[in-house]
Formats: structure tokens, C-alpha cells, sequence
């Protein structure tokens, strides 16, 4: 007697998820709006005056203001708007650091893989350029938050930029960027 193969079972398609709902505050999450509106995040980083996320983290603080009125998460703004930003979050912004590494063979950019460490493995003062003359000295925190603005495969050294700074990132990286 032979077993003769059991017939596949047959299984229904998982529903679609629910839409996730709207963040408390926030009126609309589409990044362009009627009339050529933009979301007041995306402006600010198409002016190159923060990241998206850290955008959206200032207005949550309070320290945007456009046309002069404290900012709202969600907001849609016009082209023409004026944004100010608050001293505070500038003093953040500058306390961003992205570093150069010339990456030798057998180290990933990224997150380690395979047995292979991390390029981030080489930020260590030991390490620092003797000629550095910038005002920060290194500092454990500094590499919170530091992240390739691009890639090179295991087999490849050159230069890698690690930044905390999205604003860097988006230069190098973003949908708009011409650099090689």
C-alpha cells in the first residue's frame, strides 16, 4: 500500500491591516497637501534646516514657529512660509558629530554580519586624526546614534561618512543627492 500525498491545505488571504490611526495632534500624514502645500517636517528638511525626525521632534518641543505661531505636528505650510527655529535646537544640532573613516578590507559599513565588525569599531580617540582641530573631544555618546550615509561592501576600503546628523545624511544619500 502506498501513502498517497495529503492534498495542500488550503488557507485564506490575511485581512488588510487597519490603517495605523492619526498621532494625537496630528491632522494629516500625507506629505503634500491640497493647493501645494507641504508637511512643515518635509519643508524643513528640503531647506536643509533639520532632518525629518528631528523635525518633527522640535515641533513637538515647541521650538519652530512659522509666520511668527508656534508650530503644530502635522502642519501643512505653503513654499513661502517663515520658519524660525529655537536656540535650543540649534544648540542641539551642533552638538552632531559625523566622522570620516577610511575603511580597510573585512570590516562592514553597517550593523556587524556574518563574524564581521561594524567600520563604527574604529571611532575610538586612539584612532582620531592627529591634525583634528575640532573643539570636541571624543566622547562615548558620540556614538549614539551613528549611522553609514552610504556603504562599501566588505571587499571594498575608501571613504565612509558616519553621521549622527541627517541633514549630512540627506546630502550624501537623499532621493534629491548628486553626489557619487
Amino acid at each position: 500500500m502506498t501513502d498517497s500525498p495529503k492534498p495542500s491545505a488550503f488557507r485564506r488571504a490575511a485581512p488588510p491591516a487597519a490603517k495605523a490611526p492619526i498621532p494625537a495632534g496630528q491632522s494629516n500624514t500625507a506629505a503634500h497637501g491640497a493647493g501645494g502645500t507641504l508637511r512643515l517636517n518635509k519643508r524643513m528638511a528640503e531647506l536643509g534646516l533639520a532632518s525629518r525626525r528631528e523635525a518633527d521632534e522640535w515641533i513637538g518641543k515647541g521650538w519652530v514657529k512659522v509666520n511668527g505661531r508656534v508650530a503644530e505636528m502635522g502642519m501643512q505650510v505653503s513654499p513661502d512660509v517663515r520658519i524660525e527655529i529655537d536656540k535650543q535646537a540649534q544648540g542641539q544640532q551642533a552638538k552632531q558629530v559625523t566622522v570620516l573613516i577610511n575603511k580597510p578590507l573585512g570590516l562592514v559599513s553597517g550593523q556587524a554580519e556574518d563574524g564581521h565588525e561594524p567600520a563604527i569599531t574604529l571611532v575610538q580617540p586612539q584612532n582620531r586624526w592627529a591634525e583634528d582641530n575640532a573643539r570636541f573631544f571624543f566622547h562615548p555618546s558620540q556614538l549614539k546614534s551613528l549611522v553609514p550615509a552610504g556603504r562599501l561592501d566588505i571587499d571594498s576600503t575608501g571613504l565612509l561618512v558616519l553621521t549622527q546628523d541627517g541633514r549630512v545624511a540627506r546630502q550624501l544619500i537623499g532621493e534629491d543627492a548628486v553626489m557619487e
